[in-house]
């Protein structure tokens, strides 16, 4: 059994919806985008008057909250794909010594 197959096994016994990569890397990309608009927000915000403070801070620390967040949901997705990789190998492994002749 190859791979895919082994991937699609472990996704259907389990009812998971497979993963795509792409939307992890997106969601990454963007989390850290938004992040670090929020962080340039934030510190400018900090170095002008308080009008301007009161202004752009607020949406500035909302940013780098919601950024880091989706970044980190992007990551996580990367390891969730990884785990369920690697569980769909062991369990091909196990299920390939179970089908050999006793002794060998």
């Amino acid at each position: 059994m190859d791979r895919e197959k082994a991937l699609a096994h472990l996704h259907g016994a389990l009812g998971y919806k497979p993963l795509h990569r792409f939307w992890a890397k997106v969601e990454i990309v963007l989390g850290l985008a938004a992040a670090g608009v929020g962080t340039f927000l934030g510190s400018g915000a900090v170095a002008r008057t308080p009008d301007f403070f009161a202004s752009y801070a607020p949406p500035g620390l909302l940013l780098f909250i919601l950024g880091g967040y989706l970044a980190l949901a992007g990551s996580r997705s990367h390891i969730y794909q990884s785990n369920n990789e690697l569980a769909a190998y062991l369990a091909e492994e196990i299920r390939s010594l179970h089908s050999l002749p006793p002794g060998t």
